[in-house]
């Protein structure tokens, strides 16, 4: 780590100042544990939390001593507080001062000691204010068009306004009103907002960072007859790939018991509908696909649960099924459902699913989420009782191979799938866990017990 009198004077803070009010309220600070007092300090008592992410028994987590600076799982390795807020990687550098301003937060303790001016991030600010101006466009009489659009897909016209949408200005007001307030002609160049000739009068949002600082915008035509290629347009210059899901920033600035759950759509579009209907803990990942760097960092924010809630078509159940591979490729991930796509019945996508219908439809459908390592196994096997036995074994095959692959932190959501499979295929999940256990589990026997020729070889070398 850096030395100098601003990281000293950070860690000096959490030492001396986090640290022991954290052991004082340590069940507070972190609830997902169920710490309770114990005569050395606190246990913990979540069974599902502690199997979930770290793969063991509640009692053999314990957080003890005066000031703990993390806690110990019997019989293995101690986790920092810092590491664990920050997915598991002990953090250096600024995310070690956002980690200690995070554990800071949980245990009540005033930031004021450590709060400092950060250097202005110039392109930034240029968009936040290039936004500003876009929705107070849309509200406009030059907007009527965009929000008669709005209208007709949908949206309640009380809330179009308090959406997050924006609407593209004309470059002249653009490069006018952003020089007036103090930006220069090379400034508006590199933050590219005046690059594309196509943006004028399409509808934008901004995409933010987990600090609710924008990353990019996109832009949408009106007319939803636009080819595919040309209906969305993102800022040119201005990746996404390190950007978190579409309206993440919204649910992580909730408390932090509102945001431990949290629904992935597809398309940003999506996100807005369902705000607009008050449905607040969804964000959009703004294509088909997301990588398990994406379910590390929700892990690290705090999101407990993920459930994925993509387009029902062929392009939105091969993205679910990849994400869920992903998530468990993934070091550290939420827990991830998956809503069907045939559950959305007639309906294409969520924005469209919520149209017509009222918010408890909403909550109706999220409640046939299934398992997502049980529902890509099914996925997998694509069989029926019905089918001839040879289908059957050999589906089992496939989801079993894939099943043997998964983590340990996964056993539970494992045991899960092979129930449902056995159901599925017409056998008992008794049979179907040796088979699978023998066949894709078992651990090579030359890595159980040294073959005699191993022996032998060894014997001769003395």
């Amino acid at each position: 780590m850096e030395s100098g009198p601003e990281r000293v004077r950070v860690t000096d803070f959490y030492t001396e100042t986090v640290l022991p009010a954290l052991a004082e309220r340590l069940d507070g600070a972190f609830p997902e544990f169920g710490w309770r007092r114990d005569a050395r300090g606190w246990v913990a008592t979540n069974e599902e939390h502690t199997h979930a992410r770290l793969g063991v028994r509640a009692q053999r987590v314990v957080a003890h001593g005066p000031a703990p600076r993390g806690f110990l799982i019997h019989g293995g390795e101690p986790t920092l507080w810092t590491a664990y807020v920050n997915g598991g990687r002990v953090p250096r550098g600024q995310e070690f001062v956002r980690a200690v301003e995070e554990i800071a937060r949980r245990a009540g303790v005033d930031l004021a000691p450590i709060e400092r001016v950060a250097p202005r991030d110039l392109r930034a600010d240029l968009l936040e204010d290039f936004f500003v101006l876009s929705q107070r466009e849309l509200v406009t009489e030059r907007g009527a068009e965009a929000r008669a659009y709005l209208e007709r897909r949908g949206f309640p016209q009380d809330a179009i306004d308090t959406t997050g949408f924006g609407l593209v200005p004309a470059p002249g007001n653009t490069r006018w009103l952003l020089k007036r307030a103090g930006y220069r002609e090379a400034e508006l160049a590199a933050a590219g907002i005046l690059a594309d000739s196509r943006w004028p009068g399409m509808l934008c949002g901004a995409w933010r960072n987990e600090y609710g600082r924008i990353g990019t915008l996109w832009a949408r035509a009106l007319d939803d007859a636009e080819s595919a290629g040309t209906r969305y347009l993102y800022l040119r210059g201005a990746s996404r790939t390190n950007l978190p899901p579409y309206g993440l920033s919204d649910v992580l600035a909730r408390t932090s018991d509102a945001r431990r759950k949290i629904v992935l759509v597809e398309g940003v579009m999506d996100v807005h509908q369902l705000r607009a209907r008050g449905i607040e803990n969804v964000a959009a990942v703004g294509g088909t696909s997301i990588s398990p760097l994406t379910f590390e960092r929700l892990h690290r924010l705090g999101i407990e649960m993920v459930t994925l809630c993509l387009d029902n078509d062929d392009a939105g159940r091969g993205a679910a099924a990849r994400a869920v591979v992903n998530s468990a490729r993934a070091r550290h991930s939420p827990e991830v459902c998956v809503v069907d796509a045939e559950q959305l019945g007639r309906a294409k996508d969520p924005d469209e699913f919520v149209r017509s219908r009222e918010p408890a439809a909403w909550r109706e459908l999220l409640e046939t989420r299934t398992c997502g390592i049980a529902w890509r196994a099914l996925e997998l096997a694509a069989v029926t009782r019905e089918s001839p036995a040879l289908e059957r074994r050999a589906a089992l095959a496939r989801a079993g191979q894939w099943l043997g692959t998964l983590p340990p932190r996964l056993a539970l959501q494992q045991e899960e799938a092979v129930q449902v499979l056995a159901e599925r295929c017409g056998y008992s999940s008794e049979a179907v866990a040796r088979s699978f256990r023998a066949r894709f589990w078992a651990v090579p026997e030359r890595e159980r017990q040294p073959t005699e020729s191993r022996i032998v070889g060894r014997t001769l070398e003395r």
